[in-house]
């Protein structure tokens, strides 16, 4: 039987172990034979005769696919974080070097920072010893205005005089009490213009005294250190409420009784101590470094939007903003007024300042029937939709710290307090803050509402303006019992009454007839009386017709509290 190749292999293989084993066995010590021969031609070439023929190499044949390869080389050793470092340098020039340079800068800015900061605090404790004088003066017109004594108040803190305007003598000695020598209240009453002198020659005479007020000595004896005006702060033109400011529509709005008394305290008065304190600031200016300020606050509601019934407040706040822009204009082309800033603060809701209730029906007791039925139900719709009674009102400290922020240019605000690394970044982003609002700002819960709707289109403002009488008005038909609405006014035909006018209330000679639906006991009563309160407006007309409503008190139900007057030409 031939064997197969398997079991050929099969015997050779078996055949090789029994060979090695048995020679292991038998000499267990015995070295490798070729490295055995290696070693002894070796040590013949060496210490072998010199005369000896070099022989031949002698090649031992390996075992071939039984001999064992070499061990792989070991794996070159990991790069370290230098050779890597100098590697990327070479690679890349042009950010290495950029990194260099930065890392150089910001070295060198905080050694600077910290030498500075190591100095200035020197200087400090040097500086506690001496009290500086204060010079820089602010006037703040309106000083017992609610948002007024915590300005004042903050406004001394900060280093400042303060010299403020009140409208009583009794608010004088409540004010500069709350001061600590650096609060000097002065009497002007805007309801009187004959206190504006008063006030400005007792400001003059302020200005020349010794700060504190409370210090020992002859207050008006010489100094080095004189006073100069810095800033002044227009708090009169921030009206509060009163009978004046009551919602009216325009047409039943006494011109003479009720909008001149609040036109002279709110733009005439502060209008005037402008024009009087202006010549001072432009002086001082140009005597002292930094930049000067005239801020002046006005009602948002009122300078942005005007909303209805509230023509009194509207009409004022924009004749006077009208006089800033003109006013700031005019300071920007002047010669040496470059440095006086004028701004205007809308000021919204801040405080515990009392809001108008619209809502009040007794205003409407003044009006005419007709009145009522045209403007009755958009009043109370009106005053329904609280107009901003319902609105949280701003601290009072938000308003403080942005006036501050104006007149200090941003450094003595609390933000400008901040510092990172020892940079002062605060007085930077009161900067950039100033900037970006420019010389008219809001503050105040309801002012930014009221800005944003000012840059709205005139039909759409006015659209959302009449909305709350729109939804009022679907409520009302759709309630089962509709409220009680004004009555309506219907005019008769059937009576008349001529009414003869004084010719010294006309401009002309000129007989005036006119049919007058009134009962005889109205007529006879309007025979018998002097001339009407407000006869300068019908003798502006140049028409030789003009008919009037009075707003005189309120009739029978059943009669009409109108009257009509017709202006009939006379024979010259």
């Amino acid at each position: 039987m031939i064997p197969s190749t398997d079991e050929v292999e099969e015997y050779f293989q078996s055949l090789e172990n029994f060979l090695t084993d048995s020679l292991a066995a038998a000499s267990p010590g015995f070295p490798n034979i070729r490295e055995a021969v290696h070693r002894l031609w070796v040590d013949i070439s060496r210490f072998g005769p010199p005369g000896l023929p070099s022989f031949p190499d002698i090649h031992v044949p390996g075992l071939g696919a039984f001999e064992v390869p070499p061990p792989p080389p070991p794996p070159p050793p990991p790069r370290t974080l230098v050779e890597k470092a100098g590697d990327w340098i070479i690679e890349h020039p042009w950010k290495s070097s950029s990194i260099v340079a930065t890392a150089l800068g910001a070295g060198l800015l905080a050694g600077y920072t910290t030498f500075r900061i190591t100095h200035a605090h020197k200087r400090r404790v040097r500086s506690t010893t001496i009290t500086p004088e204060r010079r820089q003066v602010i006037v703040v017109l309106g000083g017992d205005h609610p948002l007024g004594l915590p300005l004042i108040i903050e406004l001394e803190q900060k280093g400042y005089i303060v010299i403020t305007s009140v409208s009583t003598p009794e608010a004088v000695s409540n004010i500069e009490g709350k001061g600590h020598g650096y609060v000097r209240a002065l009497v002007l009453d805007p309801n009187e213009p004959g206190t504006i002198p008063i006030f400005l020659r007792s400001l003059a005479s302020t200005l020349s005294r010794r700060f504190p007020i409370t210090a020992a000595g002859d207050p008006y004896a010489a100094t080095p250190y004189h006073p100069l005006l810095h800033s002044i702060i227009s708090l009169l033109t921030l009206p509060t409420p009163s009978i004046h400011t009551a919602p009216t529509p325009i047409e039943q709005l006494s011109l003479r009784s009720t909008y001149l008394p609040h036109l002279l305290s709110t733009h005439f008065a502060p209008l005037q101590t402008l024009q009087a304190l202006l010549p001072l600031l432009r002086a001082d200016a140009q005597r002292a470094c930094g930049r000067k300020s005239i801020i002046v606050c006005l009602p948002a509601a009122d300078a942005r939007v005007g909303l209805p019934f509230c023509g009194v407040s509207a009409m004022s706040a924009a004749a006077t903003l009208r006089a800033l822009d003109v006013l700031r204009r005019e300071v920007a082309v002047g010669e040496g007024m470059s440095s006086i800033r004028i701004v205007a603060v809308d000021v919204g809701v801040v405080g515990e300042s009392a809001v108008p209730n619209l809502a009040n029906s007794q205003v409407m007791d003044e009006w005419t029937p007709s009145e009522k039925a045209t403007y009755g139900q958009a009043y109370a719709a009106l005053g329904e939709t609280s107009m901003g009674q319902s609105r949280g009102p701003e601290d009072i400290s938000v308003f403080v710290n942005n006036i501050v922020g104006v007149i200090s240019a941003g450094t003595k605000t609390k933000m400008a307090t901040k510092t990172i690394c020892g940079i002062r970044i605060g007085v930077g982003y009161e900067k950039i803050r100033d900037w970006i609002r420019g010389d008219r700002f809001a503050v105040g819960a309801g002012a930014g509402t009221y800005t944003f709707a000012s840059l709205l289109p005139g039909m759409l403002l006015d659209g959302l303006l009449s909305l709350p009488h729109i939804l009022v008005g679907i409520r009302n038909r759709l309630l089962p019992m509709p409220p009680v609405q004004p009555p309506t006014v219907s005019i008769p035909t059937s009576t008349a009454v001529s009414v003869v006018l004084p010719s010294s209330s006309l401009t002309g000679n000129r007989t005036n007839t006119a049919p007058r639906p009134s009962p005889p006991e109205a007529a006879a009563s309007l025979e018998q009386t002097e001339p009407l309160s407000e006869p300068e407006d019908i003798s502006e007309h140049e028409t030789s017709e003009a008919d009037f409503e009075s707003n005189s008190g309120d009739g029978d139900a059943s009669t009409v509290e109108s009257s009509w007057v017709s202006l009939g030409s006379r024979d010259h």
